[in-house]
């Protein structure tokens, strides 16, 4: 049996056009894409997990809670899905240094100065399209990785990790709760212009037993990471940090507060779009 997505098309008002990220950010979601609508309005398709049934029913709820028209939902499946979106999808910079190529049998030279990442659009979260993978990617241009020991929680398609151990970690691991974002991510891996030295580890934290980390990567919504602050202070060695993604911008300061809350000091934030990403490191006692 063939994968299936969900989607649910729909029109919205347009001030509610804003407060969408918020609303989408506790479920699962595995693309938006928005456009003009009828009457001034704002045409919305959101992609789920074809599993997701639970989820697809909060969704149109919301959605309909706020104001939308012509709600429908439909079964789409992956492989047509995907093959129309790798069709249409072009090289992209990300960042001063990255160049993210989603043709790995058309390769496309990456411009002067900058570096070839192949990401081909699979199942798993981390295109590069997306600004919560994009500040971390970002991110690690002004970081000291080389030589360093780098955790990427939540790999999903592997590109940070990959990014990682291009800058010159000295060891990366990549873990995931998900079978098919490892093979994913293995695949990732495998299509690179070099050898891949990350180990992707299928499990919870708890399967890396007491290893410690000098940069830990978690591109995670934050209702997501929130709850595991503190066993993520625990996986840092001396002097780490962390790089927190998947927040939005508007909830910075309840984000760094609770950091702080946790023992983190704010390093450095960034913000593109209407997501934002904090590079924490260990601070004072709470």
């Amino acid at each position: 049996m063939k994968d299936t997505y969900l989607s649910i098309q729909c029109v919205i008002p347009a001030n509610m056009e804003d407060e969408l990220p918020a609303l989408l950010a506790p479920l699962t979601i595995l693309g938006t894409e928005i456009q003009t609508g009828p009457d001034g309005g704002v045409g919305v398709t959101v992609y789920l997990p074809g599993a997701d049934s639970n989820g697809a029913a909060a969704l149109r709820d919301i959605l309909v809670d706020i104001g939308a028209q012509s709600v429908a939902l439909k079964s789409i499946d992956a492989d047509d899905w995907l093959a129309a979106y790798r069709e249409q999808i072009q090289p992209f910079m990300v960042g001063s240094l990255w160049w993210i190529d989603p043709h790995p049998d058309h390769p496309t030279l990456a411009p002067p100065g900058r570096q070839r990442l192949v990401i081909e659009p699979r199942t798993a979260f981390g295109t590069g399209t997306h600004e919560s993978t994009q500040a971390i990617l970002t991110e690690l241009e002004g970081i000291e990785v080389r030589g360093r020991r780098v955790l990427d929680i939540g790999t999903g398609s592997g590109i940070l990790s990959l990014a990682a151990q291009w800058l010159g970690a000295e060891e990366v691991v990549g873990i995931d709760i998900d079978p098919a974002a490892i093979w994913v991510a293995s695949e990732t891996a495998r299509q690179q212009e070099w050898p891949s030295r990350v180990a992707f580890v299928l499990g919870p934290l708890e399967c890396l037993g007491g290893t410690k980390f000098d940069i830990v990567m978690c591109n995670m919504v934050s209702s997501s990471f929130l709850p595991l602050v503190d066993t993520l202070k625990e996986r840092l060695a001396p002097n780490g940090l962390t790089v927190f993604a998947g927040l939005l911008a508007s909830e910075i300061e309840s984000v760094t507060s609770a950091l702080i809350g946790a023992g983190f000091a704010i390093a450095s934030r960034r913000i593109l779009g209407e997501w934002a990403s904090l590079t924490a490191i260990e601070g004072p006692p709470p």
